[in-house]
């Protein structure tokens, strides 16, 4: 399961986060075992696992989780983790609690992971509606596409679809009664209207882009969208499409979506804002073993080596940053932010 990868994800992290805790509660050279003739203190072991992958998202996890909450965390209240955690919980039902056991986490963790991933839209999320000006507004007119009515026919097999699309083409083609017939989407939806605000969890962007960027009356290619494990197969018409006006506050609240879907979607934007945060939190890499993973947010000339210590108290965070990858552990939380879906 592809979201079980993602909760599986957070499991490294966590237990990373769990020895960088261990480590921090003692001294440096405090014995973890002893044996005869030698003993591996905890420097030994903050030594050999502060290079790993997983240790270096779980410090940079850590860091977002302590600066963000301290920025953003009354945006991100308990309710809302809790909403988002019942969303994922719903959608796996009774197998849920097995999957987070198999992972080796718990509700309480799992939750700790969401909240760091809300906490970044929170942060995002702030900083793009500073990007509502009237110059982007006035800008993202000029592409804008409005209402526009769309038969869409999802297929399973691309010869299948090839066959579909020859049908579908001939002169006088009903394309609604094969849409109707052929189309394997589960509720046999085939009809939405869509517009560049348009955000859905049914059609896929590439779906989206096609149908807005089509002729009314006309017929799309085969369209393939490749998922995790498979892929599908669309085809689309354009029926009509609304006149657009001449004045851009006439789609004001449409334009503020195209804007925000925008900036919530650029990497170098989010990279940026959480940049931002780290500045405005005087955040230093006292470790150059971190420097790395810090280095989107931070500017390494700023950064510091010294010894495993000075790292260690940054690493001092309990269960409470076992939210590892959360930007990507959780997307299905993301879709809270969603605001605008495509409609029949």
């Amino acid at each position: 399961m592809k979201k079980s990868r993602k909760i599986a994800a957070g499991l490294v992290t966590l237990l990373s986060v769990a020895t960088l805790a261990a480590c921090s509660s003692s001294s440096k050279d405090s014995s973890v075992i002893t044996m005869k003739g030698d003993t591996i203190t905890v420097s030994d072991v903050y030594n050999q696992v502060k290079n790993n992958s997983a240790t270096q998202q779980a410090v940079l996890t850590l860091t977002l989780q302590r600066v963000l909450q301290d920025q953003y965390g009354d945006k991100v209240s308990d309710k809302k983790v809790s909403e988002a955690y019942n969303k994922v919980a719903e959608q796996y039902g009774t197998y849920f609690s097995a999957i987070l056991a198999q992972q080796g986490l718990t509700t309480e963790t799992y939750k700790q992971q969401l909240r760091v991933q809300l906490l970044v839209e929170a942060a995002v999320d702030a900083a793009a509606k500073k990007e509502l000006t009237t110059k982007n507004y006035k800008a993202a007119f000029k592409n804008y596409v409005p209402d526009t009515k769309i038969e869409v026919i999802k297929l399973d097999s691309e010869d299948t679809a090839k066959s579909v699309l020859e049908e579908a083409k001939k002169d006088g083609a009903d394309f609604a009664s094969i849409a109707k017939e052929k189309t394997t989407e589960s509720d046999k939806k085939y009809k939405y209207t869509v517009n560049s605000a348009t955000t859905s969890s049914t059609l896929p962007s590439a779906v989206l882009s096609a149908a807005l960027s089509q002729d009314v009356n006309s017929v799309s290619d085969v369209i393939t969208v490749t998922g995790s494990s498979s892929s599908s197969y669309y085809i689309v018409k354009v029926t009509s499409r609304e006149t657009k006006k001449s004045n851009w506050k006439d789609y004001k609240s449409q334009l503020k979506q195209v804007i925000l879907n925008e900036k919530k979607s650029d990497q170098s934007f989010q990279n940026q804002v959480i940049s931002n945060a780290l500045k405005k939190a005087n955040v230093k890499v006292k470790d150059s073993a971190f420097s790395s993973i810090m280095s989107a947010y931070i500017n390494n000339s700023s950064s510091s080596s010294s010894s495993s210590s000075s790292s260690s108290s940054s690493s001092s965070s309990s269960s409470s940053s076992s939210s590892s990858s959360s930007s990507e552990a959780s997307s299905e939380a993301s879709s809270t932010e969603e605001s605008s879906s495509a409609s029949e």
